[in-house]
């Protein structure tokens, strides 16, 4: 897709019949081959169903082409914020917006939630996807560190 071609894309809340597409974003865009379909069929079917997960996908002529995954969290020092849990488009897709319409929506999901933070962690080594967090307001405040088991 051109970037100068006037595409009609929407937002909604996840359905079941995404899940194949998400799970497709979740092994390409983000970077888990190893990860199996099924298994990630069973992860989203529990998002879905815990309130606290709201999964928005971005779609053009019907078909998902990015999704971005939240969770409210209550912290102890300040109360509740919007975690981004996960966030991807479709590569050939990227540079047309649809990144920006996602976190407009999640800025919209939080307001409506009365919610004033909005978090994300990003891996080290994605250092176009910090530019692009910065470039839409976020602030780099920390460092994530992880202990596998």
């Amino acid at each position: 897709m051109k970037s100068g071609d006037d595409i009609k894309m929407t937002i909604r809340a996840i359905q079941k019949s995404d899940y194949p597409k998400i799970a497709g974003l979740i092994m390409n865009e983000l970077g888990y081959p190893e990860q199996n379909c099924e298994d990630i069929y069973k992860r989203l079917g529990f998002i879905e169903k815990d309130n606290r997960y709201h999964t928005l996908v971005a779609c053009i002529d019907n078909q998902v082409v990015g999704f971005i995954g939240l969770c409210k969290i209550v912290t102890y020092e300040k109360g509740e914020y919007i975690n981004i849990l996960a966030f991807a488009v479709a590569d050939k897709y990227q540079g047309q917006g649809i990144g920006k319409a996602l976190l407009a929506s999640t800025k919209t999901y939080a307001c409506e939630n009365k919610i004033k933070q909005i978090r994300v962690s990003s891996a080290l080594h994605r250092e176009e996807t910090h530019l692009f967090y910065v470039a839409n307001g976020f602030e780099r405040t920390s460092y994530a560190f992880i202990m596998e088991m």
